[in-house]
């Protein structure tokens, strides 16, 4: 036998740190949840700084979530298989659901929504009176965060819309899939041990508890985030592939961020 044939085979996590081995034996989740809670507790920092520093806290919350991401790369589940026809069709698809069903629900903005007039409903449509009374309406678009206000050169515009559309269109669909569909929809179903679930599993009760529970991280547009966590389920448990998921998400929120800079329907920021 050869040394070759000898020598084994060296682990794909055998050039981690130490200290990042031990911490992912001792806590398998670390890979699919230190990501989206870097993400979540940079989002702090928005609220630290005045608005017209949000280029720079944006830029630390996308590229510091994406890092610890990258710490972990070798420790994610195989990623599958791409079928970007499906990522373009089906994120095209969510993005015009969010924005039609928000504005049927909350009413639409100083801007006619021409979305909404598509399916025969008034472009002046003021929203559903017991959810923007009661249910954390989130306002008027005209008075939410405009960026036309902060950044009066067109440098300082477009470094701002660069940063925030590139993070929302890459670093959240990665850290949220390996968050949702990586860890969460597995944990709902064995507790002890969700490694050992399948990737794409099915179980109605993981399903349905996995998309309410994102209607708190979407407040105050929860109806949407619900729905598009029933889409983004659904696209998993059919393709079994987090890159599918991973990319739909990106392609969703880019487009719908377009849309946002395009009609100035700042509330879906």
């Amino acid at each position: 036998m050869s040394k070759a044939q000898d020598s084994p085979t060296p682990s794909p996590t055998s050039n981690d740190p130490r200290w990042l081995r031990k911490l992912v034996n001792s806590y398998p989740e670390a890979p699919f949840v230190l990501p989206f809670l870097a993400f979540l507790l940079l989002m702090l920092l928005d609220r630290a700084f005045p608005p017209e520093y949000r280029t720079y806290t944006y830029a630390v919350r996308a590229f510091g979530a994406l890092y610890v991401a990258w710490l972990f790369r070798r420790h994610f589940p195989p990623l599958g298989k791409l079928h970007l026809h499906l990522a373009i069709v089906i994120g095209l698809g969510t993005m015009i659901a969010w924005v039609a069903v928000h504005h049927f629900f909350a009413g639409c903005s100083h801007q006619p929504c021409r979305l909404l007039g598509l399916f025969g409903i008034d472009h002046h449509w003021q929203g559903v009176g017991w959810y923007t009374k009661w249910l954390m309406f989130d306002g008027k678009a005209e008075e939410c965060f405009n960026p036309h206000e902060y950044y009066k050169s067109p440098l300082a515009l477009w470094s701002f819309l660069v940063i925030r559309i590139g993070g929302a269109s890459v670093t959240v669909p990665i850290v949220e899939e390996l968050f949702w569909r990586a860890f969460i929809l597995r944990i709902l179903i064995d507790w002890h041990k969700f490694e050992d679930v399948p990737l794409g599993k099915f179980t109605l009760f993981s399903f349905l508890v996995s998309s309410l529970l994102s209607a708190v991280q979407h407040q105050p547009q929860w109806e949407v985030g619900i729905l598009c966590w029933f889409i983004y389920n659904a696209v998993f448990y059919w393709k079994k592939s987090l890159l599918l998921c991973m990319v739909t998400h990106g392609i969703t929120n880019f487009a719908l961020y377009a849309y946002v800079y395009h009609a100035q329907d700042w509330r879906f920021w």
